[in-house]
């Protein structure tokens, strides 16, 4: 087997995690801290300007006015981004559900976004949530997808997102991972061996992305890049993050790793579960991870979701049914909850800066400037 780029990603130098945030914790694990945007505030670390696509969506809150997500060139990225770049939008009319949720039910509560990818969902939830004071916490391990994601938060100036650059999984996980970048398709990319693709030969996967080798844009040698990974897990990030006691609505979409997600936020899920649960199950990935989707689809059970299918039922339906959107079965009590400690929350954060004091109005300018700037970095997509 050919042997594919390995970039060694360590967890405190090239995701900006400070030498006291590696005290160990239960398995080994070090404290999970979101990422300092900061450091993304002058481009991508672990991509090249050139790779950073401006693509807009419509907010979502009601408002009329257009959000950035940084997308990928269309042939490296025909899913998401080629979407994008055609002025499709994605996932549009479930992102807006889930903002008609939020407002409808209160305005309370957090968006947690594990596998966040570009910022499809979790650039537009912060939008709507934002107006009250809400958050999302967004997870994603994939150092050049995590470029694309910080530089769209920076972008719209959105202050409300924690994210984490780290793969998720169980506590008797390693202390790192290897992700595999899918060549075409960013959104798919994933732990190493969970996915097919993730173990072919550098020939194997010319024929499975690139069968028609005549077309200009495919003469390109694939290759799938490597990176070594931090992991954590959910009940690490309940345990130092306040605001994951209070979340309202979920989407868990990593290829694959649901599992392993689920095993690590065992206290998350029985003390704390999301209301609204949005999770893609695919039965041979998840077997591939060694989590049969029959415990993953008893846990859901176990947690209080309502309506959890049957897995007989569960594997004869295709990719797109087997994302599932679960509500808790007593709602009115999941939402008392997370209205009780999305306050606690709210109590535990830094006072809000007086806007009238100019060295607060200066900060605020200076944020716009270089969200504007970094607007305008971004490559255009020819027409």
């Amino acid at each position: 087997m050919a042997p594919a780029v390995l970039r060694a990603v360590a967890c405190a130098s090239a995701l900006g995690t400070s030498a006291s945030a590696l005290s160990m914790q239960e398995g080994g694990l070090p404290r999970p801290w979101p990422a300092d945007l900061e450091r993304w505030a002058h481009g991508p670390l672990f991509s090249e300007n050139s790779s950073l696509y401006h693509a807009s969506v419509k907010a979502v809150s009601g408002k009329n006015y257009n959000l950035t997500v940084v997308a990928f060139d269309t042939w490296v990225d025909q899913g998401v981004s080629g979407e994008l770049n055609a002025g499709a939008g994605w996932e549009t009319a479930h992102i807006t559900q889930l903002c008609e949720e939020f407002k409808t039910h209160g305005e309370i509560g957090n968006f947690l976004d594990v596998g966040a990818n570009i910022g499809t969902f979790t650039i537009p939830m912060a939008d709507c949530l934002r107006h009250r004071g809400n958050r999302v916490i967004a997870v994603e391990g994939m150092p050049p997808i995590a470029d694309h994601l910080a530089v769209g938060l920076l972008a719209n100036d959105l202050q409300n997102v924690d994210m984490y650059n780290y793969a998720v999984g169980a506590p008797d996980d390693p202390k790192k991972v290897t992700m595999s970048l899918n060549p075409v398709n960013k959104g798919g990319s994933t732990v190493k061996g969970n996915k097919p693709f993730t173990e072919m030969t550098d020939d194997q996967l010319q024929d499975l992305f690139h069968p028609n080798k005549k077309i200009q844009h495919f003469a390109a040698k694939v290759a799938v890049e490597e990176y070594e990974v931090p992991l954590t897990t959910g009940d690490l990030m309940l345990q130092y993050n306040p605001e994951m006691k209070a979340i309202h609505m979920a989407k868990v979409d990593i290829e694959g790793h649901e599992g392993h997600f689920l095993k690590g936020s065992q206290n998350l899920f029985s003390k704390y579960p999301p209301c609204v649960l949005t999770i893609e199950l695919i039965p041979e990935w998840l077997e591939r991870a060694g989590t049969p989707v029959e415990g993953i689809l008893d846990m859901l059970r176990g947690w209080g979701y309502a309506r959890v299918p049957e897995a007989d039922h569960f594997r004869t339906l295709n990719h797109a049914s087997q994302t599932k959107t679960l509500w808790q079965e007593d709602l009115k009590a999941c939402r008392d909850r997370v209205t009780k400690y999305n306050a606690e929350a709210k109590r535990q954060r830094p006072k809000r800066p007086n806007v009238s004091d100019p060295d607060v109005q200066s900060a605020v300018k200076s944020r716009l400037a270089r969200a504007q700037e970094l607007d305008a970095m971004l490559a255009r997509q020819e027409p």
